[in-house]
């Protein structure tokens, strides 16, 4: 069976042909990404209430929180910096729902630049709102329009590090100007870049205390370029939860009716 993968979109005004609306959108890479990697894209506008979110996550088998906007600043107990951007709050509303309820639904996860702060925030971390304020420069930022480079060092005793095999220092797409402050509860640090930036987070059953499946956060842009491996790691995870499911459920036996 296809695993289905819901992808989280943005809700924005777009045009397209002769058409200007408000919209739910997405870069098509993130679509190509998971349907090139095994799963069934499914997207998911913001806006529902957390009923909503907890019904739509229970019929997922795998979830990707996707890059964006930054997050409101409230959401962890800070003021607005003046280079944060205006909120959009729909979204912010949604993005934590979806990403609490997979925790708790044990629905793998993989969490991508916006979406690993989403990830930090809603396991109670905090965020740095400007990186150039605390390292003197922008080169998380990529140029205008388009996305940087640069390389990150992952921890060879991580979860990350058995998926991207071959070395300990990988370039990877970059495009954020915010990364994670403290860390939120029961989340690690796996990756860094050269000037301390906090580039990946994971989590286990035992460090989220009884939640369970696969939960991988990264700070860069994997849906950017060839390489497949997170995605691919998360389908295979995705395909695992759906056979462990059917095995316990082919395993019940059910009391005859008298």
């Amino acid at each position: 069976m296809t695993p289905v993968i819901g992808i989280t979109t943005y809700e924005d005004q777009a045009s397209w042909r002769n058409w200007s609306a408000r919209a739910a959108i997405l870069p098509y890479v993130y679509v190509d990404s998971v349907r090139r990697s095994g799963g069934r894209a499914v997207l998911l506008p913001p806006g529902g209430d957390d009923g909503e979110a907890s019904a739509t996550v229970a019929a997922l088998d795998g979830l990707v929180v996707t890059g964006g906007p930054d997050i409101e600043p409230v959401r962890y107990g800070a003021a607005r910096h003046p280079r944060t951007q205006v909120p959009v709050t729909t979204r912010d509303t949604w993005d934590l729902s979806v990403t609490s309820h997979a925790l708790r639904q044990g629905v793998p996860l993989l969490a991508i630049c916006r979406g690993m702060q989403i990830l930090n925030v809603c396991r109670g971390g905090t965020l740095h709102q400007h990186l150039p304020d605390l390292h003197g420069h922008g080169r998380h930022d990529g140029p205008p329009g388009g996305f940087g480079l640069h390389h990150v060092r992952v921890s060879p005793d991580s979860t990350l590090a058995t998926i991207l095999t071959g070395g300990e220092v990988f370039e990877v797409p970059t495009k954020h100007h915010q990364s994670v402050d403290l860390l939120g509860d029961g989340l690690k640090a796996v990756a860094w870049e050269e000037d301390g930036t906090v580039e990946a987070v994971e989590a286990g059953p035992s460090e989220l205390g009884g939640f369970s499946g696969f939960v991988l956060g990264v700070q860069w842009h994997p849906e950017q370029g060839s390489d497949l491996r997170l995605f691919t790691a998360l389908v295979e995870a995705a395909t695992g939860r759906i056979a462990a499911e059917r095995s316990t459920t082919e395993g019940t036996v059910l009391a005859p009716m008298i």
